[in-house]
């Protein structure tokens, strides 16, 4: 994922969610970049970045959780 802030990429590292992250929906990683890219403020940027993040593992977990069910699939 070449197209990512290094910022950004770096953040999802460190929570482990790099891999999530990539297969997302490219529409699903667009509009967190969007919203992202779009802060004016570093500082803006940044608590995005951390919100992004914090939603990002919330869908994960949310998605591993739905996977362990009988008759699901894992992503």
């Amino acid at each position: 994922m070449n197209d990512l802030p290094t910022d950004f990429s770096r953040a999802l590292e460190e929570a482990g969610l790099s891999s999530f992250f990539a297969a997302c929906t490219p529409a699903h990683r667009r509009e967190y970049l969007k919203w992202i890219g779009e802060a004016k403020l570093a500082a803006t940027r940044q608590t995005r970045i951390a919100k992004a993040v914090k939603m990002i593992a919330v869908k994960s977990a949310a998605e591993r959780a739905q996977a362990k069910k009988p008759g699901r699939r894992a992503r």
